[in-house]
């Protein structure tokens, strides 16, 4: 079971929740959404593969880069896992570093942090409640974090605008408001992001789809999924889906918590 934890006011641009999760399931396939976490693994180890079925076991401090495809994690009855779950682009804060250095990557914190990183898996080792690992990560990152540590204004600006509006013009147009040309807009968003704009705009439509699934009580219409999600068309929608996700949305809705298929936990 995942506890969802709501960090410090102060940190609501570049961190979208905590999150806790004890005695998992076997085999959760965890799917894309363009945003960068850190894993600390409290408990007996755990082993991931990828898309292409290349596996490797883990260690206790992870970070899980931007991935365009899904990736599984076995889990044990005794797992003990700790999150923090980046917004897209919020990561880049934090790291100090240009994000393309983790994409589609699973990296050891030590390597990035050093010794900070096992420090801070010892405090959390002794936060025995919800609220006392708020108070441990709340404290760590509200030091880290430096928000005047930018790119460009206009890769926040780019996230809210790709996040509410699919239509194939969008980059264009958001190039030409900011006067910069489509090269310059990649090269920011591989910055701050760790994937082109372009990605990060399908990543959201397929967020969107998962949401629209999720929320819908009756009977789905596909080509009006389709619509609502700003995809050409139904097929357009299924080839998309099932990149990210390696199964269709009619799959993914027909099992829908039911194979360890979600949203990323981390």
């Amino acid at each position: 079971m995942i506890t969802k934890i709501t960090p410090h006011p102060c940190l609501d641009k570049i961190v979208d929740y905590y999150w806790i999760e004890k005695n998992g399931r076997s085999s959760v396939k965890i799917l894309p959404d363009g945003t960068t976490s850190i894993i600390f693994n409290l408990g007996s180890s755990i082993n991931i593969s990828d898309a292409n079925g290349y596996h490797r076991g883990l260690s206790d401090n992870l970070i899980i880069g931007t991935h365009k495809k899904y990736y599984l994690i076995d889990e044990k009855k005794d797992n003990h896992l700790i999150g923090i779950k980046f917004k897209q682009g919020g990561a880049y804060h934090f790291f100090k570093i240009p994000m393309m250095k983790f994409s589609n990557k699973i990296i050891n914190l030590h390597d990035v942090l050093n010794g900070e990183s096992e420090k801070l898996r010892g405090l959390l080792v002794g936060a025995i409640s919800s609220e006392e690992v708020k108070k441990v990560l709340d404290y760590y990152l509200l030091i880290k974090v430096d928000m005047l540590t930018g790119v460009s204004d206009i890769v926040d600006f780019a996230i809210k605008k790709v996040k509410a509006n699919g239509s194939p013009s969008l980059i264009k147009n958001l190039c030409d408001t900011a006067n910069i040309s489509n090269k310059h807009l990649i090269t920011l968003f591989n910055e701050k992001i760790g994937l082109s704009p372009t990605l990060i705009q399908r990543l959201n439509k397929f967020i969107k789809v998962i949401e629209t699934i999720q929320n819908r009580k009756k009977e789905l219409s596909w080509p009006q999924v389709a619509y609502e999600c700003n995809y050409y068309d139904q097929a357009h929608l299924i080839n998309d889906f099932k990149s990210f996700s390696g199964v269709s949305p009619k799959t993914y809705y027909d099992n829908e918590n039911a194979n360890g298929i979600r949203l990323r936990l981390a």
